[in-house]
């Protein structure tokens, strides 16, 4: 299928992408590899009359422990042995997105940024006609939550996000006003149309910057999907926690693909925090995550098997990245 006509931009500073989204505000979609705007635009899902790339602009593919340019590539990540050491769970979930020569072009900005995806949107327009549409696209009513016009339940699926919540990551939004920082917990909302609670007019994500401590912590990331290649986390957990004098300082886990946003879990798992890590924790820890997500019949699998994962997940994960979770 081609693609829709649009008029594609190159900027090449910053400056000049915020100037674009500000005077086509409204009808602007930013590309950075195409992996996923591409495909939804061939598919006519929302398509914007202007198309802003990112290639061009300069200083967006800087790559270290503390700090991640919007154009980094995934590939790039993946290969990083010194960030492997540091930060595992984001090398892990890096590794684990769609194909090699997707991941050749994808990029760390467009990952965290990627639209909200339901078994009932990312279809052919065919299809999506034989069903009158959906709430995202053309149509007035959610078809997961057949009785809602107003609220849209098609799930989040970038898997880096799980990673650099666990850290404490927060992003580098440049805009009209300039650069400023956003939490990563605060800037996604849970409406899969709105989708980003902090996001202003004119602003672009230019960077993620990833706190020191989160080098203390060890971390790992998994991932629910029905292919072990290609496909879109069904779920997706991260993990991160630090382990001194035999009890546990510091507990982290997060959550991808049950919501419209990434979740960060520490309101339960702050309470496990002293105790000594086994493999009773492990399964405690799972068991609260479990009860405290909720998942919708968005994608393929059903939302009570992918709740249930939830638990396997963390506790495999705990065993695996310490043994002291599997004493």
């Amino acid at each position: 299928m081609e693609l829709p006509a649009f008029q594609y931009h190159a900027p090449t500073t910053p400056e000049d992408v915020v100037v674009l989204l500000t005077e086509h505000a409204g009808d602007v979609d930013i590309v950075a590899g195409g992996t996923d705007l591409l495909p939804n635009y061939k598919n006519r899902l929302n398509p914007k009359g202007h198309v802003v790339s990112l290639a061009a602009v300069d200083g967006l593919t800087a790559r270290s422990a503390t700090r991640l340019g919007a154009l980094a590539r995934l590939t790039e990540i993946e290969r990083d042995e010194e960030l492997r050491g540091q930060l595992q769970g984001l090398v892990e979930a890096a590794e684990s997105i769609s194909s090699p020569p997707l991941r050749n072009h994808g990029t760390v900005g467009g990952n965290i940024m990627l639209d909200t995806r339901c078994y009932f949107f990312n279809q052919s327009p065919v299809w999506r006609a034989s069903k009158n549409f959906c709430l995202k696209a053309e149509g007035s009513s959610c078809l997961v939550v057949p009785n809602s016009s107003d609220h849209c339940y098609a799930t989040y699926s970038g898997e880096l996000a799980a990673p650099l919540l666990v850290y404490g990551a927060e992003l580098e939004m440049m805009g009209p006003k300039g650069l400023r920082s956003v939490p990563l917990a605060d800037f996604f909302v849970d409406e899969g149309i709105v989708r980003f609670a902090s996001k202003e007019g004119g602003e672009f994500l230019a960077g993620v910057r990833i706190p020191e401590s989160a080098q203390g912590l060890t971390s790992g990331y998994s991932k629910l999907r029905i292919r072990d290649s290609i496909d879109f986390p069904s779920l997706g957990v991260a993990v991160a926690f630090r382990i001194d004098g035999g009890k546990v300082r510091e507990l982290h886990v997060a959550t991808t693909a049950l919501r419209s946003r990434p979740e960060i879990h520490d309101r339960v798992t702050d309470e496990f925090v002293g105790q000594a890590p086994s493999a009773d924790l492990a399964a405690a820890i799972g068991e609260a995550v479990r009860k405290d997500v909720v998942a919708y019949r968005n994608v393929p699998l059903d939302p009570k098997y992918r709740r249930k994962m939830v638990a396997v997940f963390v506790r495999r994960l705990l065993a695996r990245l310490d043994d002291a979770w599997s004493l």
